[in-house]
């Protein structure tokens, strides 16, 4: 008879241990099969020109803000509430900002132009999970594009007009820049507007004529330079 009672109580703790494992096991289950919130990292530059018809993004430049902001979104779709949630940011591996529900940090680009940022985002304890994620930002030099409109750089009339079309300078007005423009290497410019080049043939000028046009533009407020150049043909007739 005790044999026998202590075998029945050995199956019954089997039992109980087999079923508290089951329902361990079904339970870690259940909680793998929850997935991950969405991270959803927006940013954008303040202090970086571009033309109003620019449909592209404007780049972080010398002297520019980067502004981030950070969502988490569920699987459904929904955005998560972080009001309460410890969230840090790392630009290239420095603490740039960080708090309860410091979702939006303003920081000034880290390191030389042209490069690459990496801004991290950290919640070290969203219902128990540590969540992290890096996104990539541009960081981009001044430039200049120059807005000739001849095909294959061959033109007829005079005089032949070229404009400037400056990028990604700590400006809000181009006109505030400094405009150096040759010809041939010979140095010229426009006082009323040095956006634009007008450049004037003499009277007998033959077909074929080239003309190397080159442009140097200053940000006097912090000496950032960018430089074009591009190469015309005059044509009696077109």
């Amino acid at each position: 008879m005790p044999s026998r009672t202590i075998f029945k109580k050995a199956a019954f703790a089997g039992s109980l241990v087999f079923l508290f494992g089951a329902f361990f096991s079904v339970a870690a289950a259940h909680a793998q099969a929850v997935p991950s919130p969405t991270f959803l990292i927006t940013w954008k530059t303040t202090g970086s020109y571009i033309p109003s018809f620019y449909q592209g993004k404007a780049f972080p430049t010398y002297g520019s803000k980067i502004t981030a902001s950070v969502e988490l979104i569920s699987s459904q779709g929904n955005i998560l509430n972080l009001s309460g949630k410890t969230i840090y940011w790392y630009a290239n591996d420095n603490l740039i900002g960080g708090g309860a529900g410091v979702q939006t940090v303003t920081f000034p680009p880290i390191g030389d132009a042209p490069n690459s940022l990496a801004l991290r985002v950290t919640i070290p304890n969203y219902n128990g999970a540590f969540l992290i994620h890096q996104i990539t930002i541009p960081m981009v030099l001044p430039k200049v594009v120059l807005l000739a409109p001849y095909p294959n750089g061959q033109f007829s009339q005079n005089p032949v007009s070229i404009t400037a079309i400056p990028y990604f300078f700590n400006i809000s007005d181009p006109s505030s820049l400094s405009y150096t423009w040759s010809v041939n290497g010979q140095n010229g410019s426009s006082a009323e507007n040095p956006e634009e080049a007008q450049i004037t043939l003499p009277q007998g000028t033959q077909p074929g004529t080239a003309l190397s046009v080159a442009l140097s533009i200053k940000n006097p407020n912090d000496s950032t330079v960018a430089t074009a150049n591009t190469n015309l043909t005059y044509e009696n007739q077109l």
